[in-house]
């Protein structure tokens, strides 16, 4: 038979004040003043958590403090009526306090040790992706400004039209990090209309082919494909995205497919290229922020690592899902699904 304590019970008032200590500091300040009354003694007792639990001196005793297996440290106090139940309790509730701020700890420390590791990769990433267009600008803008120099009308074009890929590279990256915060922030609404894939497709595909004279792409979409409820801007940049990815993980040039297909309620949309892959350790990540595959070609490969990142979640704000299938040396599959009828995660 258990007997409810008092309102006014000296544990419950010592596991009030543990529940609201933030860390292993405040645990050792707030509980030395209540551990006596809540062991039922007049003595005062401490918290050591440096010596030895077992060991005491021939006027104190000490009473273990273990969690998970864990001997933590111990109380020691001086009494001579123990009272084993209350001790265990008392205990218990001081060693958890302590075990469980102690991993708060450990784990905030540890994701501030990555948060910091990521801010510096991304700081890293984005000087260089700056720094290498910005270069390039102020090369060809150098030499087109030098004195005397004649450049011919060929040449001349050649440098603008240089500047002007740079200047898109630029405009690019930060366009892919606003959009990324803007996702973050909640403030993309979706546009839902009757849109036409096959047709966005042709246009990203003449877009970016008009840039690789070594990719190939062919659209291959069913005359029966339907029409799709969705924000046709927001799906023509998943597939900018998309295609571009391809392009670039397909350094040596190729075959780029993009293939429809039907099924039941919704379609089935993916980008097919002939590029050198994806390990399987880096499949799991490629929808991360910043995160680029294939480290050896990543000096060789322009980007933030943002845009399938944001793709992911544009999609899924369509109510679709988004993967990949790739095998190192046998190029990539990136596919995404979106409802025929636009869902209510689409209506937002």
């Amino acid at each position: 038979m258990t007997h409810a304590r008092p309102a006014d019970d000296p544990i419950d008032r010592l596991a009030t004040a543990l529940l609201a200590a933030g860390s292993v500091e405040d645990v050792l300040s707030v509980a030395p003043p209540l551990l006596a009354a809540a062991l039922g003694t007049p003595q005062p007792a401490r918290v050591d958590l440096a010596g030895d639990a077992s060991v005491a001196s021939d006027d104190e005793r000490r009473i273990p403090l273990v969690a998970d297996g864990e001997t933590l440290g111990a109380i020691a106090l001086r009494d001579d009526a123990p009272d084993p139940a209350r001790d265990e309790i008392v205990a218990s509730l001081l060693a958890t306090a302590i075990s469980t701020r102690r991993r708060a700890a450990a784990e905030q420390e540890r994701l501030l040790q990555e948060a910091s590791g990521l801010r510096l990769d991304v700081v890293s990433m984005l000087s260089h992706e700056m720094r290498t267009p910005l270069a390039s600008i102020k090369g060809y803008v150098s030499a087109l400004r030098i004195e005397g120099a004649s450049w011919d009308r060929e040449t001349r074009d050649e440098f603008l039209r240089t500047i002007e890929e740079e200047t898109d590279s630029l405009t690019r990256l930060v366009e892919e990090i606003l959009e990324s915060a803007a996702i973050d922030a909640g403030l993309p609404r979706l546009n839902i209309e009757p849109i036409l894939i096959p047709k966005i497709v042709r246009r990203v595909i003449d877009r970016i082919g008009i840039q690789s004279d070594r990719h190939r792409f062919v659209a291959m979409f069913s005359s029966s494909f339907p029409i799709v409820e969705a924000d046709a801007q927001r799906i023509e940049q998943v597939l900018t995205n998309l295609i571009d990815n391809a392009v670039k993980y397909s350094p040596d040039g190729g075959l780029v497919v993009v293939r429809g297909e039907v099924r039941a309620e919704e379609v089935i949309v993916s980008v097919v290229d002939q590029g050198i892959g994806i390990a399987p350790e880096y499949l799991n990540k490629l929808f991360e922020r910043f995160f680029r595959a294939s480290p050896e070609h990543r000096q060789h490969i322009v980007g933030t690592g943002l845009g399938l990142p944001i793709s992911e979640s544009l999609v899924r704000a369509h109510g679709g899902r988004i993967w990949a299938e790739s095998a190192v040396g046998s190029g990539t599959t990136l596919s995404f699904t979106l409802p025929i009828h636009a869902t209510a995660a689409g209506d937002d």
